[in-house]
């Protein structure tokens, strides 16, 4: 399916279905090759509301073996956070496949970054400052933004050479979920 026909394809589904989920998982698993693309920006997944412009859809689902779309939200953000938003927050655009569903874990690292200038800065405005200042759309931004902002700079600030004080003797971290509780925890391999 074309990115076009994907994105005409949402609308009505965004309507149909109120909650969805997708797990990664899936993907690697599936005996195709599936190319992810991010097809979230863009008049193809912008709607008009009091003259600000919305994405139709925030997160987006698709049962691989029907081609449903469904609306998707992804509570669990995986872990450390901070430190993988860190990476993009200090200029590192790549995107990363971090899981490996044949061993079931999530690997992270090792990576380096420069300091960031002036995070002590961006650490005392306010609220509203982060949000217009270091949003590319923050109309429309989900309520936890800003607090994941203030948690990767806090993290940048107390981690400016990860090489050292994260990922010590150039190791990465493993996690795998928990099969009881369905958290990640930390394993070494």
């Amino acid at each position: 399916m074309d990115v076009c026909s994907f994105h005409r394809r949402v609308p009505s589904r965004v309507k149909q279905i109120e909650r969805g989920r997708m797990a990664p998982e899936s993907f690697h698993k599936h005996p195709l090759e599936i190319d992810l693309t991010q097809s979230c920006v863009g008049e193809l997944n912008t709607i008009t509301r009091d003259d600000v412009n919305w994405p139709i859809i925030y997160g987006v689902g698709v049962n691989i073996k029907t081609g449903q779309i469904f609306p998707a939200t992804f509570p669990d953000k995986g872990p450390d956070l901070p430190l993988r938003m860190a990476r993009h927050f200090t200029g590192s655009h790549q995107v990363l496949d971090i899981y490996d569903s044949a061993v079931g874990m999530l690997r992270i690292g090792p990576f380096n970054y420069n300091p960031l200038r002036g995070v002590n800065l961006w650490l005392s405005q306010s609220d509203e400052f982060i949000l217009k200042h270091l949003s590319t759309s923050p109309d429309v931004e989900p309520p936890h933004f800003v607090m994941q902002v203030r948690a990767t700079l806090s993290y940048i600030q107390d981690n400016q050479f990860p090489a050292i004080t994260v990922f010590r003797n150039n190791n990465p971290h493993y996690f795998r979920r928990d099969e009881t509780t369905g958290c990640w925890a930390p394993v070494r391999y």
